[in-house]
């Protein structure tokens, strides 16, 4: 059994790290409790839980409860170095550090997980394989509320009527302004300069750019293109992205989760200086 209890980072963050897992404990059938979702269990309609075998501690007394054990337990075996009878709090620092990814197909991690109750720590466990194989089962248990379905699709259908090609544009700052030493913290006028080179890929056609972003923008700054601009939830930003043609942003868990979720090529913005062309819009698993 594979127990989540703790992932840094916001939704796109916890839905690409649950799905690893969870494509995972499919594969080898071992059960997974994930107790570190609770904020976000209400977006989503989980039709998909029973297919896949994993349960989610919904929010509320009993989830705190598990978690705060879970904590406990956790800070006395390592206080003391003392090792829990069939608990395994299994670290993957030195990987996290390197950037190393931790492939959970190996042998040694799946006998740990059919055999004991293995709690992962660290954040680069991944498990591709899987994952491509059960996307399908995985859209569906991650699909979001009829509400945020309808804002989605509101949404699309103005910009469809707008023009031809649909290009989703992710403005990541906020915390990426200390981040990687701030290099993926770019301006308005980078990203407009990266819109006008994709505009440029699609000659005789018109691209409509859906613009997301955690922050307020005035949209007289990208009066220049076609767009669509507004305040949305986080979850109507992510899925809205997933109906793009392309999509491109700073390197983010939220462009990578829209890509992953449609199989929309995206491109990611890893300079302010590079010149974009149309292959530089990879798809997820290219």
């Amino acid at each position: 059994m594979v127990i989540i209890k703790r992932i840094n980072g916001q939704l796109a963050n916890r839905l690409h790290f649950l799905s690893y897992f969870i494509a995972n404990s499919k594969a080898y059938s071992y059960p997974l409790l994930v107790t570190c979702f609770p904020e976000y269990y209400s977006w989503f309609s989980p039709a998909g839980d029973d297919v896949l075998g994993v349960t989610f501690t919904r929010p509320g007394i009993k989830q705190k409860a598990i978690n705060k054990i879970l904590n406990k337990l956790h800070t006395l075996a390592s206080k003391f170095r003392i090792k829990l009878p069939g608990i395994i709090f299994h670290s993957i620092a030195e990987n996290d550090l390197k950037l190393s990814q931790y492939d959970i197909n190996s042998p040694e991690f799946v006998k740990l997980a059919q055999h004991q109750v293995v709690i992962p720590e660290g954040w680069v466990y991944r498990d591709y394989v899987n994952l491509k194989k059960y996307l399908p089962q995985i859209k569906n248990l991650f699909s979001p509320k009829q509400e945020f379905r309808d804002a989605i699709q509101q949404e699309v259908n103005r910009a469809r009527n707008m023009g031809d090609i649909l290009i989703g544009v992710h403005i990541r700052r906020g915390d990426y302004i200390d981040f990687n030493g701030g290099k993926w913290f770019y301006s308005n006028e980078v990203y407009i300069n990266k819109m006008g080179q994709a505009e440029q890929l699609f000659a005789g056609k018109q691209c409509v750019f859906i613009i997301c972003s955690q922050e307020k923008l005035d949209a007289n700054e990208f009066s220049g293109f076609k767009t669509v601009i507004a305040e949305r939830p986080a979850i109507v930003d992510l899925y809205l992205l997933a109906e793009c043609d392309y999509i491109f942003g700073p390197p983010s868990t939220f462009t990578g989760w829209a890509s992953l979720y449609n199989t929309v090529p995206a491109y990611y913005m890893e300079s302010a200086d590079e010149k974009i062309t149309i292959n530089s819009f990879k798809a997820f698993f290219d």
